[in-house]
């Protein structure tokens, strides 16, 4: 009976901080994304309901990262108060020892590694390629509509137009100047005195018609560049939308894990569809790791002031993910292989949740 009263009372204290700190972050994470592709969806005229589609499809490509830290900033900030108003010493005078706090802790931070788990192994790639299909059809919407006279614009990244003179459709230009950076080898820069935009009735692609013009190439290090000139030249805008071929970031981690186990495939491939699948496990993982870290963090700055100890666990947080992308580096460089490369940092810092809690049971609840 006093397990589970004290079981509600610490469920009922993390709840409120990890919702609100989960909402927070959500909303600030949202608003840099959406920044970055803030001018198509202006010039493709996107209405509010679309506006809320898109939010909602993109809310899960980053949560799955978000709920590690609210786990700890939620059972954190819990046990700051809980500090703070010398509770804490009342539950542990009163013989209710750590081991009965970190069980509801141990199952919050359960909870949160297998929601994780679910969202970055089955919604995050749904997500994905839903938002990268409306993201098309917005950029082809605001194609459609023209490009605009006087002012550079950029619907598509990496492929940036100014044009001199537009007709009132929009759809005829003079003085076109294009920059193609979508390819990673090339950059192609594109002066043409016409232009003209058209639509393919069959695939429904959207091309710009070039004529009397220049066509200059550069690679990636400026060690290579031409110049070609052109009387006609076809820019095709759009391209046919292709179901058949995943990318790493639309695949399950299920699919992940078969993609490298396939049987021919490259060596560097197969890194990098198994770094992507020990991320889609590892980095959920780390609601487990910080969360019990969170606890004993809580207890022990409490007493300090809640600036201290939110302190103490955002520098706890940013270490964690420091050393995460630590060793997905040197995974990507072939230092550490795929599973070390993600599950080291996991090891260390579970090793310094467990000393703390073991702190905690040797020292009580004041840190001196």
């Amino acid at each position: 009976m006093l397990n589970r009263i004290v079981s509600k009372m610490v469920f009922k204290e993390v709840a409120l901080p990890f919702f609100f700190s989960l909402g927070a972050m959500s909303l600030l994470f949202l608003i840099g994304k959406l920044f970055s592709r803030l001018e198509p969806l202006l010039a493709a005229g996107i209405s509010f309901r679309e506006f809320l589609e898109l939010n909602l499809l993109m809310l899960p490509i980053f949560l799955y990262v978000l709920i590690p830290i609210c786990t700890l900033l939620g059972i954190l900030i819990a046990f700051i108060r809980l500090s703070r108003d010398s509770e804490i010493i009342a539950l542990f005078s009163s013989g209710i020892s750590p081991s009965r706090l970190v069980a509801p802790v141990a199952a919050i931070s359960l909870l949160s590694f297998f929601a994780g788990l679910f969202i970055s192994g089955v919604v995050v790639p749904h997500a994905k390629r839903q938002t990268s299909k409306f993201m098309d059809d917005i950029t082809e919407k605001a194609l459609m509509r023209g490009l605009p006279e006087k002012q550079f614009f950029t619907p598509i990244k990496g492929l940036t137009f100014f044009v001199d003179k537009a007709t009132k459709d929009a759809r005829r230009y003079q003085g076109v100047y294009i920059r193609d950076g979508r390819g990673k080898a090339m950059t192609y820069s594109i002066l043409a005195k016409r232009g003209s935009l058209s639509t393919d009735a069959n695939s429904g692609r959207i091309a710009l018609k070039l004529l009397d013009g220049r066509l200059i190439r550069v690679d990636e290090g400026c060690n290579l560049s031409d110049t070609i000139s052109f009387e006609k030249y076809i820019l095709s805008l759009t391209q046919e939308q292709s179901s058949s071929r995943k990318r790493r970031g639309e695949m399950t981690t299920v699919e992940l894990y078969r993609a490298a186990n396939t049987p021919g495939i490259s060596k560097k491939l197969k890194k990098k569809y198994l770094i992507e699948f020990h991320k889609r496990i590892g980095v959920p993982f780390g609601a487990v790791v910080l969360g019990l870290m969170a606890m004993p963090l809580g207890i022990f700055f409490g007493r300090g002031g809640i600036s201290a100890g939110i302190c103490a666990g955002l520098s706890a947080f940013l270490l964690y993910y420091l050393a995460i992308l630590f060793g997905t580096t040197m995974a990507n460089e072939r230092i550490l292989s795929p599973a070390l490369g993600v599950w080291l940092p996991n090891l260390a810092f579970s090793l310094l949740a467990l000393y703390a809690i073991t702190l905690l049971y040797n020292r009580g609840p004041i840190f001196r």
